[in-house]
């Protein structure tokens, strides 16, 4: 089988889980997912996806459901906090309005598309108004989260949005969305606890850049991107390059 069509993100399993897309299942499929840091990994992933199917001309295949982590900025240590607490529900008290977005202060979590009303040509966030709608869609897609089976899912985490440290993160806080071994070997153990399996079983791909990653251990796979000039969609050259070399591994 061609490489570019080893890769199924989704996996093989009926209905909708998480992720980016499912395409016809077969017994290699693999689940991608993305557990943070900001939306660029959701939207590199969907991209890429679909570029896959459409050369693979599966076009009448394509589903395209949400995860859990797509469109919030989530630091790893979120990620951890997250898991290790069984991904609670949120109160209506919990979310504060922060940054212009609705915020999730006792885990860190911006759902930065979230909670939000439309008042003629104008948004606005309201979070009377939406809590309801955000909370079922969260336990929703908490659950179809914790439906993933780790042999068939390659999570997938990346801190290369550039805006993350001009529109999210002040001077003061960049130490949220570096990458470190003992986060990252942390992330690992959260994943194996919360899906009852071992580390071996978890397959983390870490996508990130020299300058926030500084004090990753060699021995620790990571794949490092070149500086980009896109304020958050990043580099489809180097994120194409990354799943090359992933399909390229997964091949028999």
């Amino acid at each position: 089988m061609h490489a570019s069509a080893k890769l199924r993100t989704i996996s093989n399993i009926q209905k909708p889980v998480a992720g980016v897309i499912i395409l016809k299942p077969t017994n290699n499929s693999k689940t991608v997912v993305s557990i943070g840091v900001s939306c660029q990994t959701a939207h590199q992933l969907r991209r890429l996806a679909l570029n896959q199917q459409n050369n693979a001309e599966l076009a009448s295949d394509l589903i395209m459901p949400s995860g859990l982590f797509d469109w919030l900025i989530c630091p790893a240590s979120s990620t951890i906090n997250l898991l290790n607490n069984r991904i609670p529900d949120f109160t209506k008290e919990s979310i504060q309005i922060h940054n212009n977005r609705a915020y999730w202060a006792d885990y860190k979590v911006y759902f930065w598309h979230n909670f939000f009303v439309t008042d003629g040509q104008y948004r606005h966030i309201s979070i009377d108004e939406t809590f309801e709608k955000e909370i079922t869609r969260w336990r929703y897609l908490r659950h179809r989260f914790s439906t993933l089976l780790p042999k068939n899912t390659i999570f997938v985490i990346s801190n290369t949005q550039n805006n993350l440290t001009t529109s999210v993160f002040n001077e003061s806080e960049l130490d949220q969305i570096q990458f470190t071994s003992t986060l990252i070997n942390k992330l690992k153990d959260s994943l194996a606890s919360y899906f009852n399996t071992t580390t071996n079983n978890i397959h983390l791909e870490v996508i990130t850049r020299p300058a926030l990653s500084g004090k990753i251990d060699h021995s620790i796979p990571v794949t490092h991107f070149p500086i980009d000039h896109n304020e958050w969609k990043g580099s489809k050259h180097s994120w194409n390059q990354w799943w090359l070399q992933l399909n390229s591994m997964l091949d028999p």
